[in-house]
């Protein structure tokens, strides 16, 4: 009786297990159903060909890197040599405006008649975030005066051009905070009066005011910059007082500071200063005081906008000079704009001081942190001392 009571519980088991497989099996087949209903196993490769297009991107841009580095160290590849040092120290036209491209593609337009300059003097820049200098290379008076490209818009800071390594300076006015240095828009009273727009022509007391803003804007936007001075005005003549008879401007840096001026005076030497169709010489408007400002301190000195004087006497040569023996106030091949003289400007003030506006700081308030980089300040009409100069900006379009 044992052995078949055994027996028949073994059958049942083995029903059991049967059933059991059936059943599983059977709930197997339902949950695959309900996966490929709900599209998981497409979900999942659509996920494993998402990654593995990622990698062949990631693949194909290191590759991409390491064929424009190679590129460039090797100099197999023309462009990437170092366009702007091949055609540095050479006149490039005297007729026609030049556009080049520096090694990381950045845009700069070469006015007719001059030429860049890459040397020692000039730190050998041949990239617009380094600051390149151009000089008049002709054979008249303001043969030699030297200005700086001030890139407007990305600029690139690697030959691969990478967004992440790129700096963005965009045309405008601006505040700088005193503490930081950092940037903002201009919220303040003071106006820049453009001849295209009678709404923003407050001038009252006959100051001298822009040439064309319109113009200048446009061209900034059109050709990706513009050129200030390398220096404050320089002239043939030392000055040494307002009765002085004004002489030629230029922007030699051996020629003296052009100080003693009017900011009507100032205005005259600037926008006279060249009579070409080709591109359009005038004195320093806001836009461009401040634009070059955030350049300068983006791609040169952190805090340049907050820079304080470096000088507390009159360098009669500026701080560039070889008979200067202090610290030297330079950025990206710009000389002064914190140091030695105010600069007269196109801007026009609203203060009961006059409507005349100075920039930058100056040797007599030496140490005073009221008058930095980007500071601005009112004077009537007839101010003209020592510490008054100007510096004057060029930008490609017509002389208008």
């Amino acid at each position: 009786m044992l052995s078949k009571k055994i027996k028949t519980n073994n059958g049942i088991t083995l029903v059991a297990l049967v059933i059991t497989i059936i059943i599983l099996l059977i709930l197997a087949t339902i949950s695959i159903q309900s996966l490929t209903n709900t599209g998981l196993f497409q979900k999942a490769q659509e996920a494993k060909e998402k990654t593995q297009n990622a990698e062949e991107n990631q693949a194909k841009t290191l590759n991409e890197y390491e064929d424009e580095l190679n590129k460039y160290i090797s100099g197999t590849v023309e462009e990437r040599k170092d366009p702007i040092k091949e055609v540095a120290n050479k006149v490039l036209s005297t007729t026609d405006n030049t556009e080049l491209q520096d090694a990381y593609g950045n845009k700069i337009v070469v006015p007719a008649g001059f030429k860049i300059v890459s040397d020692s003097t000039t730190s050998n820049a041949t990239t617009v975030d380094k600051g390149i200098v151009i000089e008049d290379a002709t054979t008249g008076a303001t043969a030699g005066s030297q200005f700086v490209w001030i890139p407007v818009g990305k600029i690139y800071t690697d030959v691969a051009k990478t967004d992440a390594n790129a700096k963005t300076i965009e045309l405008g006015r601006y505040s700088f905070d005193y503490s930081t240095g950092l940037e903002s828009a201009y919220s303040g009273s003071y106006v820049e009066e453009d001849a295209n727009d009678e709404s923003t022509l407050t001038n009252t007391e006959n100051k001298a005011i822009a040439k064309n803003i319109t113009n200048f804007k446009n061209s900034v936007t059109s050709n990706g910059g513009y050129y200030i001075g390398r220096y404050e005005a320089r002239t043939t003549t030392e000055r040494s007082s307002e009765d002085d008879t004004l002489t030629q401007i230029t922007e030699k840096g051996t020629n003296p500071v052009y100080n003693y001026v009017t900011q009507i005076q100032a205005a005259e030497q600037a926008q006279n200063m060249y009579n070409s169709s080709k591109f359009t010489s005038d004195l320093m408007n806001s836009y461009a005081w401040d634009t070059a400002t955030l350049f300068l301190q983006t791609c040169g000195e952190e805090k340049y906008s907050i820079k304080t004087s470096v000088n507390n006497s009159l360098a009669s040569k500026g701080t560039n000079s070889s008979d200067y023996t202090g610290t030297r106030d330079t950025v990206c091949n710009v000389y002064d704009m914190a140091s030695n003289v105010y600069e007269w400007t196109t801007e026009t003030s609203d203060s009961s001081h006059g409507p005349c506006v100075t920039r930058g700081g100056d040797y007599s308030d030496y140490g005073s942190s009221d008058f930095c980089t980007s500071g601005s300040y009112s004077y009537s009409t007839s101010i003209s001392r020592a510490y008054d100069g100007f510096r004057p900006l060029l930008f490609v379009g017509l002389n208008s």
